[in-house]
């Protein structure tokens, strides 16, 4: 068993490696990733797929990760093989755009499903082994202090990639410096993962598929927010990647720009997330997550209203910062520490990430086709010109204000 002070440093070692963590992120994700694919010439229809990717990979996760939990018994192991597999490689994918041009794009979304794959493995494990240092009434505290530091750095490196990108071209030696430099600071993330102390007491293995049928069949507060969390995952994600490609297409934004709506974005979102913390907290992170939803719900008809101007977006991005970010993301993966059974924590993780993921690759997948429904239609109303990507923000706003509505009915047991 590890004692309050293994405890105590392994938390602070959490937060060094997920200061390292974010810059990777910020270098080699987000709008620069989807920047990317849109630079190497991906189609409307596969900007649907690549978006789909993420979610898929966590669909199948449960079966590497079972397969893997067989062989590795150690969380602290499996996390530092998984995490080694693709943060540090990540600028592979540029590599690509130097093949012939009717593979690239396949071979690069290829890859990514493997990063992705590696990625969604990590993930559970990685909450599982937080579960074992953080108690659970200081979840609020201390994953708001963790995402507010963490923040704070994407805020710098968020920018300093943008303002590269830009410098350099936004070519293919813009792409390749900067996502070199993300995989360098993924290496030293897999580092800071060895350093992070691990509860050794237990000996078996890390998931045990048998649970997971056992999971579903219990009539608990995690199932219930398993299913409506997935049928409100599915709608917002019928927004898509489109939101980046409609900034980058239509309103002609550089990178240096998109960096820094981002950093509005997370900004508001750092200074909230200790407040967010607390309240769930203090008055349950289930009806204060209530509250969030309902707002970002009614957020998203923003999308539709979006202008160019930057009098718009600064504090549409600053709201969405303060209620998506700080307080949805923070407040739903509380709850769901807080939620899962105690005879499978490791297994109810595995299965939010493969039930929401399946929900979100259907939302994505559904945006694609959506966007060829509406592809061709176009006018103008005002000061806005309504074209694809608006009528899909608003078949997802829709369907979001149905999911929102099951949602708000939600309660405790």
């Amino acid at each position: 068993m590890l004692n309050e002070l293994q405890r105590s440093h392994a938390r602070k070692i959490s937060i060094i490696e997920g200061c390292f963590s974010t810059v990777w992120s910020s270098f080699t994700g987000g709008n620069y990733l989807t920047g990317f694919f849109i630079w190497l010439g991906t189609s409307p229809f596969l900007m649907s797929v690549y978006g789909a990717l993420g979610p898929l990979a966590n669909v199948i996760q449960p079966v590497f990760l079972t397969l893997l939990s067989h062989r590795i018994k150690s969380k602290k192991k499996l996390v530092v093989i998984a995490v080694a597999l693709f943060k540090p490689l990540y600028f592979v994918l540029v590599l690509t755009a130097l093949m012939n041009s009717g593979l690239k794009i396949w071979m690069a979304l290829i890859i990514l499903l493997f990063f992705q794959v590696a990625s969604s493995v990590a993930g559970p494990v990685w909450r599982s082994w937080m579960v074992d240092i953080v108690d659970q009434q200081n979840y609020g505290r201390y994953f708001g202090f963790r995402n507010l530091i963490t923040q704070i750095v994407a805020t710098v490196s968020i920018l300093l990639a943008g303002y590269l990108l830009d410098i350099l071209g936004k070519g293919f030696q813009a792409f390749l410096f900067v996502f070199i430099t993300g995989s360098i600071f993924g290496l030293i993330d897999v580092i800071a993962f060895t350093h992070q102390d691990e509860e050794k007491s237990v000996k078996t293995r890390i998931i045990n598929y048998h649970l997971f049928l056992e999971l579903l069949k219990a009539p608990t507060d995690y199932r219930n927010f398993l299913i409506l969390i997935s049928i409100w995952t599915f709608s917002m994600n019928i927004f898509g990647p489109y939101a980046t490609v409609m900034m980058i297409n239509e309103f002609r934004y550089n990178y240096a720009t998109l960096g820094l709506l981002s950093i509005t974005s997370l900004l508001s979102s750092a200074a909230f997330q200790p407040i967010f913390g607390r309240l769930g907290d203090r008055h349950g992170n289930l009806k204060i997550l209530r509250f969030t939803l309902l707002i970002q719900t009614m957020l998203n008809i923003g999308w539709i209203l979006a202008i160019p101007t930057m009098y718009y977006m600064i504090p549409f991005q600053l709201v969405l910062g303060i209620i998506g970010t700080a307080g949805t993301g923070l407040l739903s993966s509380n709850f769901l520490m807080e939620s899962a059974p105690t005879f499978g924590k490791t297994e109810s993780f595995a299965l939010y990430a493969s039930f929401t993921s399946l929900a979100a690759f259907g939302g994505n997948i559904f945006s694609g086709i959506l966007f060829l429904a509406f592809s061709g239609i176009h006018f103008k109303f005002l000061i806005w010109d309504f074209e694809t990507y608006r009528f899909v923000f608003m078949v997802s706003v829709i369907m979001s204000t149905f999911a929102m509505y099951r949602f708000l009915k939600f309660s405790r047991r």
